[in-house]
Order: structure tokens, then C-alpha cells, then sequence
């Protein structure tokens, strides 16, 4: 608890008691002097116009308001029908004593001053817009640095934004994807003072879009609007860094802009887990607990090489479009992981340990391109094409053994695998969009396919030893070469024509048809002793299928707008599946048919200019996959077999969900409130028998007897604790609770899990002296099942990140990063886990400009990095330690290129 309460007191540390000086004055009719009340008075930095604090007269027209210690103002006064007055205001520790200001009305008003100052927040429609030089940053600072001053925005550690309680997927740069819309290596490499706004939205499809069919899909995304003098130049960033215990970290990006050409290449090359990768790059070092999209932070130490290039221009007076780029992403990693796991069964317990090293290679290429014609201001033709490539290899050596709550052995397992991948894919797809002079009335043609061609090779050799009453009862040994072969084709076709039907009412009609093919064959082979050749085909474990769906869509969509202040889209969309199957090996046939409706509705309405309130509900039917339908069988897993089911249905769920923003400007005050309910129908789940030798049968099947359930609400409410040292307060109050069930040994087993938690910052950001940024999140989580109550447990848990950093003479710059974890002990676990990790660093600037840096930092000081994570689904509790990135220091120098061939006043 010391720990604790020493990142508490950071808290304390942030604000400190100085002596109040103030701005007084008099506000008068300039004329008769009748004393003016309720007249608002603004004071703003003189530099960028930020609001800085806000009063009003008093009856007898007098106000009183802090005044700043240092910097230039300007004090604003301003009052219905009247002309606007203004005067400079130089930050000292006296008061200011302005006396009787006069305001000339504005019928008498000869000559008007008016001083506009930048509205920091406003709301068009369903968007949330930042005007970005309204809020302070480093000078250099990185577009993350600048998210994570904007209300309602949190940045992590990993690079994750989430915005007004969602991840964001998307961070796009004028409208464009950014080498694939890979949102860190946006944020983290493009200069903050490159933005003019910053967009905050829930992004529709391509299709949706253009056609006016809302088909549900959504990305929460942030759009940067890039200064028009930002688009011609030469921008970006060279780093470079050794460490102790040999690690290393370089990482280059250049951007070159000239009007709508862009050119863009980047390279990284590290192994201290700063990848600067998206969540499906990450996930190719198998990292299986990254926890973000953007860096590592999970298990082993990779070694990571991810390099792009991308191309973007406009011609013909903006009417084509082109964007091309490629990637590319090599990564090593070698993980050491314990597991264990406890398995609480209606009248036994299963507690199992697993020892396992592994090493992955991975290795993927993309390119992409996007091409666009408008032929004239109604027609336009939009093209996407893409390949991949990837190859991976996989080598695992595992040892595991499970015993009874009686200590007795019930299992024992040695494996080694090895496994070699390799995946082909390309896709296209074109929509040609053509609007009438008829305002509402437009047809839409739309076609995409794409193939996939994936081959496998593995070999396993996994003994299994089986116990009772802890003497040996048999073995089992497996010793085989896989080959597998995995082909699809999908084909996707839709037209849409959209009609006015009266003002402001616009209707659609769409038809679509989709068609996939996919084949599966594996093929299994045992070991001849004889020979040592894998040549004895075995028939029980191989499979050879051919799955083909045909789908009719059908879809009828109505909207209704007001202005902006209004709209609402209502869809009911029709979907006639044709599922059928072959088996090749004995000619075997399934065919399955599934009628299903999928309405979607979404609402928005602005209440004023500063709030909106959205809501949304969609019904969405989940039809069964083709490895839950097919009846495969493996065996990769003696103790764990997986098992399709040829009768499964379709599941159906509600998601209703509603959002409310709204802000107060001149005090600074941001809030709202997001809440998203959900209740599944005939869910898909994995029910479970568990054998008394340990060996787990996990079977799909649709759920009937219940329905399964989720709850979600959060919030936030941002403004300022202290307006003259700008320190600003956040709270973010959270509650998530799920209710699943399953049926476990043919019993029903409901799990319900519940999480609550008090999100609690405080932020300074003036790059002046002391800046902070401090979060913590004290929670308490509940988990539980019927199956078996011991199983329950409940505890407090405490998460805290927290970045400090002091502004020394010279250009000296003192930062650290502060996170601590802690998590109570429970009915399950009796120890408590508790992690600090300390991250300082002390950089010096160099350059008038300050572009060049030296950085000295310090990566886990304290040495406390454990690789750990606990996880409860219903009765069974795991529980992961592994290797990971721990203390090391690192010296290392970046520079940043900003040439721009237009220059701001």
C-alpha cells in the first residue's frame, strides 16, 4: 500500500497553493452610464486565443476574475446590442485594476473592434470537431500528444485511442487512408502542429456512403485536417537508439507534400517491443496479450522489421484520384510461458500447470490501391484492388500435467510442434456512383471478389500419459505430418437506387447477391516405424469438404433529415441463404436454407450547437461459420478435441445503444455518456464434457434455454480545477457486465461477470514548468458462476498511468512514466499482484528550431516488469506468467524534418 499511496500523492505534488492576484473593473453604458449586469468578459492568451477563464458583471456591473502570473492577454467585454471592448493584459503578481469600461451601443457606434477568439470544440452533425491550435503542445509534438489534450479523447501507453468511450479503428488524414489507415504510425509520426481540426466520428462504409443504405457497419475514426501550408513540404522523423542488455531501436519516416501529391516512406527496425505496429501486424511476433494496436506489450522480446512506401495524387483539376502503397512486416519472436489453469467442475476440480518455450517467425507483404474518377459533379467511379502475402513458421516445445483437488494425478503431456504457413490473397472491387439533378436521387452499381489460396505443413509428436488413483492407466502417442489446403472464392454484387419520395424524405431500394466458394482438405499421415516415414493415411483425422453459400439480399431504407439538427435512417434488410456441403471422401451432401431479417435504425438530433444525442439499434442475425458446421475432427490436441455441428442455426441479437455529447465552452466544461445494451437469441456456443482423464470435448451448439446478455455505460466530464495553472479534471465513471451461459457436462452453467470502475484524471499541459498528465482507475470486479460457487470471487482492483514532466533551463526536458497495478486478492487468489514500473528520461533539445534531441531513458528502473495476466471465463481461472521486456537503458538521438515551402505569418 505504499505504492499506492505514493502515486497518490503525485497528485498532491501536481498542484500547489500560490497567492491569488485579480482583474477588477466596472462595466457602464458609455453613454448615460447606466451599469451594465450580466455582460460577459473573456480573458484569452494573446498568442493562440485560448480561453483562459470567463465571468460575468455583477448587478452592479463590477466582476472580478484570477489573473495569470506570467504571459500576454487579452481581456475581452462583451454585451448584447453593444460593440465589443478590448484591452491587453501582461501577466504579473499584482492586481489590475482596469476601472470603468464604457460600451458604446451599437446604434451610436461609428467605428466596431470586434475580436473573434477560435471556438476549441463545436459539433456539425454527427461529428465532434477540435480546432487544434486552441489547445497546447510541445513544440515538435507528435499528433498523440496532441490527442491526449482533447476532451474526451485517452491515448494508453500502447498507442490505443479510445474516443467518447470507443476504440478508435481509423485515423485518416484529410478524408485518406494513411498506408492503410494504420492508426499509430499516424499519430506518431505526423507533427501536431500540422493539424488545423481534428474530426471525431462514427465512420459509415464505402457503400453506405455513397449509396445512402446504412448497412450498420461502423468505425469510430478521427479524421486529421491537415493546414493548407502543411500540404507543401517535407516532414518527418529520424530516430535512432542502443540500449544496455543489446537492444536497439530505429525507426525512420519522410513525407513529401506538394499541393495533392504525397509521397510517404517509413522503416522500423527494433527489439525493445516499440513495433509502432497495428493490432494485426502485432499479432504476427505472437504476442497473444498485446493489448493495443500499435506496440508491444505482452510476451516475449521480438525482433521486429516493418517497412512501407505509399503514393497518393490528383490530376485533371482533382477529377482522378490514386493511391498505391505497399508493407512490409518481418518479425521474430521467442516466448517462455507458464499456465495455469483451475477447472472447477459441478464435483471435482482440475488444476493444471503447462510449461511451454516457442519460437514464431512471421513474414507479410501487402499492397494496395485505391483509384477515383469523377467524371463530372454527379458521376463517380471508385476502384480498390490488394494482394498479401504471408509465411510464418511456429515451433513449440510443451510440457503439462493435471491433477484432482486431491492432489492426485489425473494426466500428463509432452508436445513439440512444428509448423510452416503460407497464405495468397487478392481482392477487388469497383462502385460507380451516379447522381440526378433531382436532389436524393441516385443508382449505385457495386461488384467485389476476392481469393484466398493457403497451404500447411505440421509435424506433432505428443505423448500422453493417463492417470487413476495417481498410477499409470495408459498412453497415448501421437506422432504425425499434417498437410492442409484451404481455397476460397467470394464474388459480391449490389445495386442501389435511391428516390426523393417528398422534401427532405429520401428512399432506397437495394438488391444484392453474394457468393462464396471455399474448400478444406487436410490430410493426416502416421509415422512408419519401418521406414520413419510419415506415409499411413489416417482416414479419422483427415477431411477433404467443399462449402459454397449463396446469398440473395434484399434491403429497403428510409431516411428523414431536418436541416442539421435531425436525421434519422431506418433499414430493413432481407437476406434468402443457401448453405451446402460435400464431403469428397464419400460423396456425402448437406444443403441448409435461412431466411433473415436485419433491421438497423439510427437517430441523431442537436439539441443545441454545443450538445447531441444519438441513438442507434440494430438486430443482427450470426449464421454459423464453416469450422462450426462442418463435422471436423483433430487431433492436434489430445486434450482438447473441437467438434462442428451440422444442425446449427442462426443466432439473433439486439444492440440498442445511445450517446449524449455537449459541452460549455466558455467555462471549459466538456460531458456526456454512452450506453450500449445487447441480448443474444439462440447464441452460438462451445459446450464442454470433461472426462474423469482431463480430456476436454468442446461441441457448438445454439443456445435455447436462454439468452445471453451485456451491458455497457459510460461517461466522461472534463473541465478545469484551476484555471489559472490550467489544470484540468476528468472523471470517467464505467460499468460493464456480462451474463453467458454454456453447458458444461451437460449441465447449464451461467457466468456473469461485472466490472466497475471511477476513472479520475488531472492534466496540465502548458509546456511551461511542471506539465502532467495523471490517471487512475479504481475499480472492483465480481465474477461468478452456478456451476461452482467456489469458483466466485470478487476484489478491488487500482490501475494508474500517470506521464510527469518538467521543463528545465536550456532546453532541458525531465519526463516519467509512472504505472502501477494492483489487484486484491480473492476467494480464488490469495495473493495480491502488484506492479510498478518507473520509466524517467531527460532529453536535451537542440537547433533554434529544437529539432534535434538527445534522450536518455530508463525502461522499468525499478526492475519490476512480470509478465502476468489473470483471466475468469465461468468456472475455469488462468492464470499466465511469461518473458518480457524488462529494465534496460537506452541513449538515443531523433530529429525532425519539417521543411514547409509556405510559411504561416
Amino acid at each position: 500500500m505504499k505504492k499506492l499511496l505514493f502515486i497518490f500523492l503525485l497528485s498532491v505534488f501536481s498542484s500547489s497553493a500560490f497567492s491569488q492576484t485579480f482583474i477588477k473593473g466596472e462595466i457602464v453604458d458609455d453613454a448615460d452610464k447606466t451599469k451594465l449586469s450580466n455582460a460577459t468578459i473573456m480573458l484569452i492568451q494573446a498568442r493562440d486565443s485560448i480561453l483562459v477563464d470567463f465571468t460575468r458583471s455583477g448587478e452592479n456591473g463590477k466582476f472580478q476574475m484570477g489573473k495569470p502570473d506570467t504571459g500576454s492577454y487579452l481581456l475581452i467585454v462583451s454585451y448584447p446590442k453593444f460593440g465589443d471592448y478590448y484591452t491587453q493584459i501582461e501577466g504579473d503578481k499584482q492586481d489590475s485594476e482596469i476601472g470603468q469600461i464604457g460600451l458604446t451601443s451599437a446604434a451610436n457606434l461609428l467605428e466596431e473592434v470586434l475580436v473573434t477568439g477560435k471556438i476549441p470544440i463545436v459539433i456539425k452533425g454527427d461529428t465532434v470537431e477540435y480546432d487544434a491550435s486552441s489547445f497546447t503542445v510541445e513544440k515538435n509534438a507528435k499528433v498523440e500528444d496532441l490527442l491526449k489534450v482533447l476532451p474526451g479523447i485517452s491515448v494508453d501507453a500502447s498507442g490505443k485511442i479510445t474516443a467518447q468511450g470507443k476504440t478508435v479503428e481509423k485515423v485518416l488524414v484529410d478524408g485518406e487512408e494513411f498506408f492503410g489507415d494504420d492508426p499509430v504510425l499516424v499519430t506518431r509520426n505526423i507533427r501536431s502542429d500540422m493539424v488545423d481540426k481534428v474530426q471525431v466520428y462514427e465512420k459509415k462504409s464505402d457503400q453506405a456512403e455513397r449509396t445512402g443504405v446504412d448497412d450498420g457497419q461502423r468505425s469510430q475514426t478521427i479524421n486529421l485536417k491537415l493546414k493548407e501550408e502543411a500540404k507543401h513540404g517535407i516532414f518527418g522523423k529520424i530516430e535512432a537508439g542502443a540500449a544496455t542488455d543489446k537492444f536497439y531501436l530505429g525507426q525512420m519516416m519522410t513525407n513529401y507534400f506538394k499541393k495533392s501529391l504525397r509521397l510517404s516512406a517509413y522503416l522500423i527496425a527494433s527489439n525493445n517491443g516499440k513495433t509502432d505496429l497495428s493490432g494485426d501486424e502485432a499479432s504476427s511476433i505472437g504476442n497473444e496479450d498485446r493489448g493495443g494496436q500499435g506496440q508491444f506489450s505482452g510476451e516475449g522480446r521480438p525482433e521486429v522489421l516493418n517497412t512501407g512506401v505509399q503514393y497518393a495524387d490528383k490530376s485533371n483539376n482533382g477529377k482522378h484520384y490514386w493511391h498505391v502503397g505497399y508493407k512490409l512486416n518481418d518479425a521474430n519472436n521467442d516466448i517462455n510461458r507458464s499456465v495455469f489453469t483451475q477447472n472447477s467442475l459441478r464435483d471435482t476440480m482440475l488444476i493444471t500447470n503447462n510449461d511451454a518455450k516457442i519460437n514464431s517467425h512471421n513474414n507479410k507483404q501487402d499492397m494496395y490501391l485505391k483509384y477515383e474518377a469523377k467524371f463530372d459533379s454527379l458521376t463517380t467511379l471508385t476502384v480498390w484492388a490488394g494482394a498479401a502475402r504471408t509465411k510464418s513458421e511456429y515451433n513449440s516445445s510443451s510440457e503439462s500435467g493435471t491433477r484432482n483437488q486431491f492432489n492426485e494425478r489425473i494426466n500428463g503431456n509432452e508436445n513439440n510442434t512444428f509448423s510452416t504457413n503460407r497464405n495468397e490473397s487478392l481482392n477487388a472491387s469497383t462502385l460507380f456512383t451516379r447522381k440526378f439533378s433531382k436532389e436524393g436521387r441516385s443508382i449505385s452499381l457495386y461488384y467485389g471478389t476476392n481469393t484466398s489460396d493457403a497451404e500447411g505443413d505440421q509435424y506433432i509428436y505428443a505423448l500422453t500419459n493417463y492417470y487413476r488413483n495417481n498410477s499409470p492407466l495408459r498412453d497415448s502417442l501421437l506422432d504425425q505430418h499434417k498437410v492442409s489446403e484451404n481455397t476460397s472464392v467470394n464474388h459480391d454484387a449490389t445495386v442501389t437506387y435511391s428516390e426523393p419520395i417528398f422534401k427532405n424524405f429520401v428512399a432506397s431500394f437495394e438488391y444484392g447477391i453474394t457468393n462464396s466458394f471455399n474448400e478444406n482438405k487436410l490430410e493426416s499421415f502416421n509415422k512408419n516405424e519401418a521406414t520413419q516415414v510419415y506415409d499411413i493415411f489416417d482416414e479419422e483425422f483427415s477431411n477433404d469438404y467443399r462449402y459454397n453459400t449463396f446469398i440473395n439480399r434484399y434491403n429497403i431504407a428510409v431516411n428523414y433529415k431536418i436541416g442539421d439538427a435531425f436525421n434519422v435512417n431506418f433499414s430493413n434488410a432481407f437476406h434468402d441463404n443457401t448453405l451446402s456441403q460435400k464431403n469428397n471422401y464419400d460423396n456425402s451432401k448437406l444443403s441448409r436454407t435461412f431466411f433473415t431479417y436485419n433491421p438497423n435504425m439510427n437517430a441523431r438530433y442537436s439539441i443545441t450547437k454545443n450538445s447531441m444525442l444519438s441513438l442507434n439499434y440494430r438486430g443482427n442475425n450470426m449464421l454459423p461459420s464453416l469450422t462450426q458446421i462442418q463435422p471436423l475432427r483433430s487431433n492436434a490436441d489430445p486434450l482438447n478435441e473441437y467438434l462442428g455441428n451440422e444442425e446449427l442455426g442462426n443466432s439473433y441479437t439486439h444492440n440498442l445503444g445511445v450517446n449524449y455529447w455537449a459541452s460549455k465552452l466558455l467555462q471549459g466544461t466538456f460531458y456526456g455518456f454512452g450506453a450500449n445494451a445487447s441480448s443474444t437469441k439462440d447464441a452460438l456456443i462451445q459446450n464442454v464434457i470433461t472426462d474423469t482423464l482431463g480430456k476436454n470435448t468442446y461441441i457448438w451448439d445454439n443456445l435455447s434455454a436462454r439468452n445471453t446478455q451485456s451491458v455497457n455505460f459510460y461517461s466522461w466530464y472534463s473541465t478545469f480545477l484551476h484555471k489559472k495553472y490550467q489544470i484540468r479534471l476528468g472523471i470517467n465513471p464505467g460499468i460493464m457486465i456480462n451474463r453467458n451461459y454454456n453447458y458444461v457436462n451437460s449441465l447449464l452453467a451461467e457466468s456473469l461477470n461485472q466490472t466497475y470502475n471511477m476513472g479520475i484524471s488531472l492534466q496540465r499541459s502548458t509546456t511551461k514548468g511542471f506539465d502532467f498528465d495523471l490517471g487512475f482507475v479504481p475499480g472492483y470486479t465480481i465474477r461468478s458462476t452456478d456451476l461452482s460457487p467456489q469458483a466466485d470471487s470478487k476484489g478491488f482492483t487500482f490501475n494508474a498511468n500517470n506521464t510527469l514532466k518538467y521543463y528545465l533551463p536550456m532546453k532541458f526536458i525531465f519526463q516519467a512514466e509512472v504505472n502501477y497495478l494492483y489487484e486484491a486478492p480473492t476467494e480464488v487468489y490469495s495473493q495480491k499482484f502488484e506492479r510498478l514500473l518507473l520509466n524517467p528520461s531527460i532529453s536535451k533539445k537542440f537547433l533554434k528550431d529544437e529539432t534535434l534531441m538527445l534522450t536518455l531513458t530508463a525502461n522499468d528502473i525499478l526492475n519490476q516488469n512480470i509478465g502476468f495476466s489473470r483471466i475468469q471465463s465461468g468456472a475455469q481461472l488462468t492464470e499466465r506468467r511469461y518473458n518480457t521486456i524488462g529494465r534496460y537503458f537506452m541513449l538515443k538521438i531523433s530529429w525532425d524534418i519539417n521543411k514547409m515551402f509556405i510559411q504561416t505569418n
